[in-house]
């Protein structure tokens, strides 16, 4: 692997802790994860939100959106 890829891994992993950890997830953060997310991650992105929507008993329709657009792309 090269450092490119290394390093894009490493910023969508911390990206994808700071969303599954922030009660708020930063919109702008998941836009920045969800443009340039490796495919080997995306699963793990995706249960990071599903998490959220299975314990907030009003989910958020834009996560909903988010979740299913990843969907179409894994």
């Amino acid at each position: 692997m090269n450092d490119r890829e290394e390093a894009q891994a490493a910023l969508a992993r911390l990206l994808i802790d700071k969303i599954r950890n922030d009660k708020y997830a930063s919109s702008t953060q998941m836009d920045l994860l969800e443009q340039m997310i490796p495919r080997a991650l995306a699963s793990e992105y995706f249960d990071a939100l599903l998490e959220k929507v299975a314990i907030d008993q009003w989910p958020s329709n834009s996560l909903v959106a988010r979740m299913s657009r990843l969907t179409a792309a894994m």
